[in-house]
């Protein structure tokens, strides 16, 4: 007997999300713990709980029916009310499951200069895709190529770019890259391969990928590929893929591995792989193309190519290219051409009748979606000269809209002059609603992720790296704290270049208010070591001694225990200033440094650069926050890697900070971060 609209109403609005959403991760980090230890009763009977699970339905029509611009199915229904919604959690069966056609769409797509053929299911069948895909992406995300980044949550391709920078400026780095691109990709996939290894109810599998699409009133079958329109298209996609890993390390003599021999970035169908010769690099292809050709697909040969880091290569829109020793990376060409391409149809050969503000407000947007994308890379020159392309559009819109006014008056009226001299085309009622110039955008370093993290078991290490991306980009809260001090730093009062790592602290760290006006920027060098302020056992100021802090401080007793003493005392000093991330010294360097030569042992023997123990050279970076990454004992090498910030506290009384100025207290915290690095405190 079906239930009345007013009760599941009740029961939908009824509905505790948060509580639905807490359940499904608990069940879906337990199912990840089954994939690691291998372990298929668990992997078969949590996937069953997850689909059969009425908080996971409910979960899935919410998302389904609350995703924006959502087009109908072929049965033109929406789910619009509440009981509608809860209904169609409650109907989600496997057992009689039956999809319906997908509604066929033609959409050129002018970048690629190709036409997409995107299939949308109705969003019963969306909303069944989704809860499938519950439980499909947590055995994905074990089960997945570490480096590969296409729709995975946590990962983007920014990730992709600082993966490619961090690697290519190793110091044991190859010469050739491999780019690979698979022809249609989606559209060719073979659906027995899907059938045969993608770990889903085969019955409810079959119907996603065999449902048909209606074109012109006629029904044609789906025999291959899976559409871009279907919610569990991209993991699958990415599954297909997954395993190219191990079948290009498998070339490899196990007992001498090199791992940047065949080293792959994936995002998606575009495929990266490092290789030591030109020979590597061909047998690398010939993998690939075997691996793909299983699965029903095949290598487009007109964008697949092997170069070497000197000639440069294009991946996911930049240019990757060496230079004077520098690996550089700037928008590609044929990026940059595309987007100019947009800019002059948004500017001057748009069919719509745009008033001046929307006009500035829709420009505004594709500018900040375009720059954010390629401000992690060298792109400042590129960013002026599209600066310089658009004022040259905007000027022929305005002679185009007044033909008989003349130049320097139109000029006069729709642009003014800014602090820094340039001309700016703005509002002319309101200056402050403005085209936005691209050379002001903040150019940033993107951390490189950490590939052994997991979504569902790393939680902590997504969330924080979230967090710092956001202060270092400039974006939500954090940009109102920049535009607050004009990207200077609170500390120095320097700007905060892009090359720059910057940190928000608090401003006033005796008020209790945590709102982002008592948060500031400062430069990350000027707060290398955490200062505590804490109460004191002084009493009173007026009973502080201040001649005899001063000698306590100069106690020789004291000094003895902060500074390190022993052969590699200059070593350990070298580490404590050190801020790269990664980088390479050679044996003798480090002999110029301890002013001695190293003892035999190093230079024979890897596992005497890895003892741990008091006098010994590795507390010089372990202590430090560094890590050995790689030893070359032939090139007499060693590759270091940082793997956390060492900071040194040090404890204030705060009764000071009542009596020195505000400048005092700053340039003592200057002064105090100095000693501390000079001295590897």
């Amino acid at each position: 007997m079906e239930m009345p609209d007013d009760l599941l109403e009740e029961k939908w609005l009824e509905c505790d999300f948060k509580q639905a959403k807490a359940k499904l991760e608990k069940d879906q980090i337990l199912l990840t713990k089954a994939v690691f230890k291998k372990r298929d009763a668990d992997i078969e009977f949590l996937s069953n709980k997850i689909v059969n699970s009425l908080y996971a339905k409910i979960l899935a029509v919410k998302k389904v029916s609350e995703e924006l611009n959502s087009a109908s199915g072929i049965d033109r229904v929406k789910w619009i009310t509440p009981a509608e919604k809860m209904r169609a959690s409650m109907s989600l069966n496997p057992k009689d499951y039956k999809a319906k056609p997908f509604k066929h769409f033609v959409i050129k797509d002018e970048k690629a200069s190709k036409e997409r053929r995107i299939n949308i299911p109705s969003m019963f069948d969306r909303a069944m895709q989704v809860l499938y895909l519950m439980a499909l992406t947590p055995i994905a995300e074990a089960t997945a190529d570490r480096k590969s980044f296409a729709f995975r949550k946590g990962r983007s391709a920014l990730d992709v770019h600082a993966l490619i920078m961090d690697s290519l400026n190793d110091y044991n780095a190859p010469k050739y890259i491999l780019i690979c691109d698979v022809k249609s990709y989606y559209d060719s996939i073979s659906h027995q391969w899907i059938l045969d290894n993608i770990p889903i109810n085969k019955k409810v599998l079959k119907e996603f990928l065999k449902a048909g699409f209606v074109f012109n009133n006629e029904i044609f079958p789906t025999d291959i590929g899976i559409s871009l329109g279907c919610n569990i298209s991209p993991t699958i996609g990415n599954m297909v893929l997954d395993g190219l890993q191990y079948e290009l390390y498998n070339l490899q003599d196990k007992s001498n591995m090199d791992y940047y021999d065949g080293y792959m970035i994936r995002f998606a169908d575009d495929i990266l792989i490092f290789a030591r010769t030109i020979d590597s690099a061909n047998k690398f292809l010939e993998v690939t193309t075997s691996f793909v050709k299983e699965r029903g697909l095949e290598i487009n040969k007109k964008k697949t190519y092997i170069t070497t880091i000197e000639d440069g290569f294009e991946f996911l829109s930049r240019r990757y290219y060496k230079s004077y020793g520098y690996i550089r990376c700037v928008p590609s060409e044929k990026a940059i051409d595309n987007f100019k391409k947009e800019l002059y149809d948004l500017i001057l050969n748009s069919d719509k009748r745009w008033s001046q503000k929307k006009l500035i407000d829709t420009l505004n947007a594709k500018l900040t979606g375009w720059a954010t994308y390629h401000r992690v890379s060298d792109a400042s020159e590129e960013f002026k000269k599209l600066d310089s392309y658009i004022s040259a559009l905007l000027l022929n819109l305005i002679k185009k809209m007044y033909p008989k006014i003349p130049i320097k008056t139109l000029i006069k009226k729709y642009w003014y002059i800014d602090s820094k001299g340039r001309e700016i085309f703005a509002l002319t009622t309101n200056k402050s609603i403005s085209v936005i110039k691209l050379e002001d955008v903040i150019l940033v370093t993107h951390k490189r992720l950490d590939t052994k993290q997991n979504i569902y078991l790393d939680k902590e290490y997504f969330r924080d790296r979230s967090t710092i991306q956001d202060i270092n980009k400039v974006s939500g809260g954090y940009k109102t704290i920049w535009n607050r001090q004009n990207g200077k730093c609170y500390y120095c009062g320097k700007d905060i270049n892009a090359n720059q790592e910057r940190k928000i602290v608090i401003k006033n760290i005796t008020s209790k208010d945590r709102t982002l006006k008592n948060y500031v920027y400062v430069h990350s060098h000027c707060v290398d070591s955490e200062i505590l302020f804490v109460k004191s056992s002084y009493g009173d100021l007026n009973r502080v001694d201040i001649e005899k802090v001063i000698s306590e401080i100069k106690d020789p007793n004291i000094i003895h225990l902060l500074v390190k003493k022993g052969k590699y005392s200059n070593l350990y000093e070298f580490f404590a200033n050190c801020n790269k991330y990664t980088f390479s010294m050679s044996f003798k360097e480090i002999e110029e440094i301890i002013d001695d030569k190293l003892c035999n042992s190093l230079y024979k023997y890897e596992n005497y650069w890895k003892l741990k123990g008091k006098g010994l050279i590795s507390n010089c970076w372990l202590d430090n926050g560094y890590q050995l990454k790689r030893i070359y004992l032939k090139e007499k090498k060693v590759t270091f890697l940082r793997i956390k910030k060492v900071t040194s506290k040090l404890n204030i009384p705060d009764e000071l900070l009542g009596v020195l100025p505000d400048n005092a207290v700053t340039e003592l915290n200057q002064f105090f971060n100095y000693i501390i690095k000079k001295y590897g405190l």
